[in-house]
This record gives structure tokens, sequence and C-alpha cells, in this order.
């Protein structure tokens, strides 16, 4: 009858241990969950940033040669803002 009495006995000891467990493993498992999503937005969002800049880059190129096509610019300043732009 050692065991049953006291603060809490053996049993109250063993109770509190598999609570505080359970939270931990939860709270383990919520941040695991939380680390992918993160993970996975930041490697989706940077791959279409990527592609979305490249768009951009070959948009102004086309918008360059076609102004200098019309010979709204002149050949100086045309190559000076195509170096810029690559």
């Amino acid at each position: 009858m050692m065991g049953y009495g006291g603060f809490g006995g053996h049993y109250g000891f063993s109770l509190l241990g598999a609570g505080f467990g359970l939270i931990t493993h939860l709270a383990f498992t919520i941040l695991v969950i939380l680390a992918i999503i993160y993970l996975y937005k930041n490697i989706f969002r940077n791959v279409n940033n990527r592609s979305l800049r490249g768009q951009q880059d070959n948009a102004a190129l086309e918008i360059l040669r076609a102004r200098y096509a019309r010979g709204e610019i002149p050949t100086e300043e045309f190559q000076k803002m195509k170096k810029e732009l690559e």
C-alpha cells in the first residue's frame, strides 16, 4: 500500500507523464507539419519568381528591339540598354 498514498501515488505521476508526453508529441507533429508547409511554399514561390523574372526580361528585350526597329532609339542607346537588360 505504499504506492497508493501520498502525493498522487504511482498512478498520479504516470498520468501526468502521459499527458505531458501527449502534448509534446502533438506540438512536435504540428511543428513538423508547419515546417513542411513553409518549405513547400518557399520552393514553389522561388520557382515562380524565377520564371516570371525570365518572362519580364524577355518582354523588356522585345520592347527594346521593337523600339529600335521603329527607329525610336539610336544604335548606341539600343546597345547600352540591351547590355543592361542582359
